[in-house]
């Protein structure tokens, strides 16, 4: 399939190459062979090269030696990521509840609506997107951008997972009821209730990935 443009060419093999990580049609654990990309897609070795090295800036490629493969992770580092983003999640919840301004609310909403329409369309790479840009919305209001940075990493490592997670129409509309109590409980300036409701939706999260492990 060759890309087109607009976009630069690095940003096309990015975007795609991160779709099928997370769809599963490059399998964690899998060898990354450029020339075999760099054919599939048609286009050269420093746009693939640039799109690769973005991947690897996420956690979602790593490099041993000379060889690079789609990251894979167990139950042990599984566990670990999500311990380090229930505790990072709650103080970002707890840092933005009163800097929301009123105005931006109807935009945060939108953001779930669109994830609604998502799931009646079944589209697991939609709801995947919509679920990823309701989180960041919500990121975006905390001042502390090392926190923020640390979150990002820690939540790109997770993707495989949360793609998963995101193929069982069940879960769908459960992580879709525990963002909307997140939206209420942030949009009343409830502090605790929004640090209670974003630490359930993590656990849930977690009980849903571990059953992929």
């Amino acid at each position: 399939m060759a890309l087109t443009f607009p976009e630069p060419l690095y940003q096309q093999a990015y975007k795609e190459l991160k779709r099928l990580i997370v769809t599963g049609k490059l399998q964690p654990g899998e060898k990354v062979i450029m020339s075999k990309l760099a054919e599939q897609y048609e286009i050269s070795r420093t746009p693939l090269r640039e799109a690769l090295r973005q991947l690897q800036s996420e956690g979602l490629i790593i490099q041993d030696h000379t060889t690079m493969k789609i990251v894979e992770i167990n139950k042990h580092d599984f566990l670990d990521l999500y311990q380090t983003r229930i505790v990072l999640e709650k103080e970002v919840i707890k840092s933005i509840v009163g800097l929301i301004p009123e105005e931006d609310f109807p935009k945060i909403e939108s953001i779930l609506l669109e994830s609604e329409k998502a799931i009646q369309e079944e589209d697991p790479y939609k709801i995947l997107e919509a679920n990823t840009q309701f989180h960041e919305c919500l990121m975006n209001y905390c001042p502390n951008v090392r926190m923020i940075q640390l979150l990002n990493y820690v939540r790109s490592l997770l993707l495989i997972y949360r793609a998963n997670i995101n193929k069982k129409a069940k879960n769908n509309m459960d992580i879709y009821h525990e963002h909307r109590s997140i939206f209420e409980a942030v949009k009343t300036r409830d502090v605790e209730k929004s640090i209670q409701c974003i630490e359930t939706h993590m656990l849930n999260d977690q009980k849903r990935g571990l059953e992929d492990l």
